[in-house]
C-alpha cells in the first residue's frame, strides 16, 4: 500500500516539475506539438502509476527523453521561422477590410459558426464590425474592430491620461503585500496610518489597490468600498 502511495507521489510530482519547464505556455494555449506532448505525459506517468510490476524508471525515462526533445524543438522555433511553420502551423488572415476569406476558411477546415464564435470570443457581436481576424497558430482568433467601429484613442482626442501601469496589491485577505510595499516606494507604516486615519486596520480589508495614478482603491471585509487619492500622481515610483 505504501509503495503506491509512493509512487503515485513521485510520478505526480515529476509531472508538475516536467509542466513548470516546459514553461507557463502549457498552462495556456497549446501548439500542436505541445498538446501531443502533454497526452503522451499523462499516458507514460499513468502505466507505472496503476501497476506496481511495471518498473518506476519505465515511466520516469520516456518524461525525461520527451523533456529533452520538446526542449530541442522549442529552440528549433526560436531559432528558425521555417521549423516553427514546419511544427506549428502559420497564421492565417481570415477576415480583410472586412470581408470573410471563405477559401481560408475551408482550408483551415473552420466553419462560419466557429469563426462567428470565435470572433463573440474575442467581443465582437457583429462580424460587420471586424476589420481584421487571424486565426494564430494555435487554433486562437484574433480579431481587431474596423476603423470606423472602434472607439477613438486618447490620442485622436488630445488627451493625456497619463502612464497607466499594473496596480499594485497591497493588501491581500487582510495581509500586506510587502514585497508590492516596497515596489511602491512606501513602507508598512506609511499604509498603516493611511488605514488609520479612516479608522481601519490591514485586517479588515480584503483587497487594497493603489494604481499608477496614486489612487488607492479599498474593499473592505464587510463589503464596502472606499477610494481615494493616496499618492501624487508625479509621484508613483513603480
Amino acid at each position: 500500500m505504501f509503495t503506491l502511495f509512493f509512487r503515485g507521489a513521485l510520478l505526480y510530482i515529476a509531472m508538475i516539475v516536467t509542466m513548470r519547464g516546459l514553461g507557463k505556455r502549457q498552462l495556456g494555449e497549446f501548439e500542436p506539438y505541445e498538446l501531443a506532448m502533454t497526452i503522451l505525459l499523462a499516458d507514460l506517468i499513468s502505466a507505472p502509476m496503476e501497476s506496481v510490476s511495471t518498473p518506476l524508471l519505465h515511466g520516469l525515462l520516456p518524461v525525461a527523453a520527451m523533456f529533452v526533445v520538446h526542449g530541442l524543438i522549442t529552440l528549433a522555433c526560436l531559432k528558425w521561422d521555417w521549423a516553427r511553420a514546419l511544427v506549428s502551423g502559420r497564421p492565417s488572415l481570415v477576415i480583410s477590410k472586412g470581408v470573410i476569406d471563405q477559401r481560408e476558411l475551408d482550408r483551415l477546415c473552420l466553419s462560419l459558426s466557429d469563426l462567428l464564435e470565435g470572433l463573440r470570443g474575442a467581443g465582437f457581436l457583429d462580424p460587420a464590425e471586424v476589420g481584421t481576424a487571424v486565426v494564430e497558430a494555435n487554433g486562437s482568433i484574433s480579431a481587431f474592430a474596423a476603423a470606423a467601429s472602434r472607439p477613438p484613442t486618447t490620442a485622436e482626442m488630445g488627451v493625456d491620461p497619463g502612464y497607466e501601469g499594473l496596480p499594485l496589491a497591497l493588501i491581500m485577505d487582510g495581509k500586506p503585500q510587502e514585497r508590492n510595499i516596497s515596489q511602491s516606494g512606501r513602507d508598512a507604516a506609511w499604509l498603516d496610518r493611511l488605514l488609520a486615519d479612516r479608522g481601519l486596520r490591514a485586517d479588515a480589508v480584503y483587497l487594497a489597490l493603489l494604481d499608477t495614478q496614486g489612487r488607492m482603491t479599498l474593499q473592505l471585509k464587510g463589503g464596502g468600498l472606499l477610494r481615494f487619492q493616496a499618492v501624487d500622481a508625479g509621484k508613483v515610483a513603480w
